[in-house]
């Protein structure tokens, strides 16, 4: 609306411009920036929830906003912050770039807190009900192992890890998303009209389809994920005290899967997606939310209805796949989590365990970490990824219960059983209180870390007990 109308504004000599959701304008090269910037104006104020979602250049755009040149340009800072700054977050750093870093971070958050008023939601969690974050590590079946291997084995990934072939950058991410939708359910991968029409058009979905057995006829207990989101829908529908529950992914084709299951288990379904008129989105809220509803499951596109939302009727709320951006995930969370909110809340996230969703995650908690260095130096863990770990996407680990508890070198679990979890409740400790936004690695340390089977002994959310 505000591009729209930029030529008429554009005219005119403004006291004060006021911009919500400023991380809109984050990267300098985008026309709503350009034009945001040309503002005739002597006074801005800027409102944003994630002032860092990717990178620090963000928070330059967006700081050079508020207070042209206070930074300097973009090269002086990324020579002066952005370089020595993510260099010291490298576990493989020297002690001298390290304490170099731990410098220009210092001063990045000096400066910034001249004119950055910050508030988190530690200001308003002593008013809402306990939350837990539980992380599920999901096992891949043996159909999803045999596919992504064969995945992995194609010519166009060997391909992209070859260092002596071009090929198209923007191809990483069709590849990577193909993984994701593996990782959800293999039926993603086999439809044709699923896949990325670079993919579709050559040989590619051909050699994926061979892989396949005869005749596929797709099944929920083709997907781990499928597999304990059925089973945690029935504990959760069996209790004696009906709550509602969000489940939301990145995919419409996935939440397609998810609503033929509940068709067939007679679960009263809501549904919001990209293709939900604006004009009919508030009423679907508001009957979801009405105590008396017959409809207990709401169905929720991250990218259609991620922000802005208001869903506190349900009480728990799961993410099925994860988000490139932790920030795109934190926003989901809040849709149930929020003033308002009456009830105990659980978030859920499913990850197949040893895929590319575990890397996903691992670089969310990465970018988060970036986020509390600039703004909250003293919050910063010490535990951390390296690089070559975080960028070893096309790999599959099969011989791992679960590698992000791997990597933290966590020996607290020995059993050889199924599922792995990891918990948190918030109100626990200070620690998690403090981190809620902001999980590092080492928090991780904190959560307790249960191996299935599960049962009422182990967890107090009888919706994950085994039967």
């Amino acid at each position: 609306m505000f591009l729209r109308s930029a030529k008429l504004l554009s005219s005119i000599n403004f006291d004060l411009v006021v911009c919500d959701e400023g991380h809109r304008i984050k990267n300098l090269n985008i026309k709503i920036s350009n034009v945001v910037n040309c503002l005739s104006t002597t006074r801005r104020i800027l409102l944003t929830g994630t002032p860092i979602q990717n990178d620090l250049a963000e928070f330059f755009s967006i700081v050079d906003f508020v207070n042209p040149g206070t930074l300097g340009s973009i090269q002086c800072f990324r020579r002066t912050f952005e370089k020595p700054i993510v260099l010291s977050r490298n576990p493989e750093c020297t002690e001298q770039e390290k304490e170099y870093g731990e410098e220009r971070s210092e001063e990045l958050s000096k400066i910034a807190n001249t004119f950055m008023l910050r508030r988190t939601q530690d200001v308003i969690h002593k008013y809402l009900p306990p939350k837990y974050e539980i992380v599920i590590f999901c096992r891949p079946t043996n159909l999803q192992k045999n596919l992504y291997k064969h995945f992995l084995q194609s010519r166009d990934i060997e391909a992209i890890l070859s260092e002596n072939i071009q090929v198209d950058s923007s191809m990483h991410l069709v590849y990577i998303s193909i993984l994701r939708k593996l990782c959800n359910h293999p039926l993603l991968v086999y439809q044709a009209d699923n896949v990325h029409v670079d993919i579709s058009s050559s040989s590619f979905l051909n050699y994926m389809k061979s892989a396949f057995p005869s005749g596929y006829n797709s099944s929920l207990q083709d997907s781990g994920k499928m597999r304990v989101l059925e089973k945690m829908l029935t504990a959760l529908f069996s209790q004696k005290r009906k709550e509602k529950i969000v489940i939301v992914s990145c995919f419409t084709q996935t939440l397609n899967i998810i609503e033929d299951m509940c068709k067939k288990k007679n679960y009263d379904i809501l549904r919001l997606d990209g293709s939900t008129s604006a004009s009919t989105r508030q009423e679907i809220v508001d009957i979801f939310n009405l105590s008396y509803t017959k409809f207990n499951i709401f169905l929720l596109s991250s990218k259609a209805g991620g922000v802005g939302l208001n869903l506190i009727g349900a009480s728990r709320i799961l993410l099925y796949d994860i988000d490139w951006n932790p920030a795109n995930d934190l926003q989901a969370m809040s849709r149930i989590w929020r003033d308002g909110q009456k009830h105990s809340v659980y978030v859920y996230r499913l990850l197949t365990t040893g895929t590319i969703e575990e890397k996903i995650y691992q670089r969310q908690v990465s970018k988060q970490c970036l986020s509390g260095t600039v703004l909250n130096p003293s919050s910063a863990e010490k535990l951390k990824f390296s690089q070559n770990e975080l960028k070893d996407l096309f790999t599959l680990y099969e011989n791992t219960e679960c590698l992000t508890h791997d990597l933290i070198r966590c020996k607290c679990l020995i059993s050889n059983q199924s599922t792995i979890l990891t918990e948190r409740n918030i109100e626990e400790s200070p620690t998690s209180l403090h981190l809620a936004q902001n999980a590092s690695m080492a928090e991780l340390m904190n959560w307790k870390h249960i191996k299935g089977p599960l049962s009422n002994e182990n967890i107090i959310d009888l919706c994950l007990a085994d039967d």
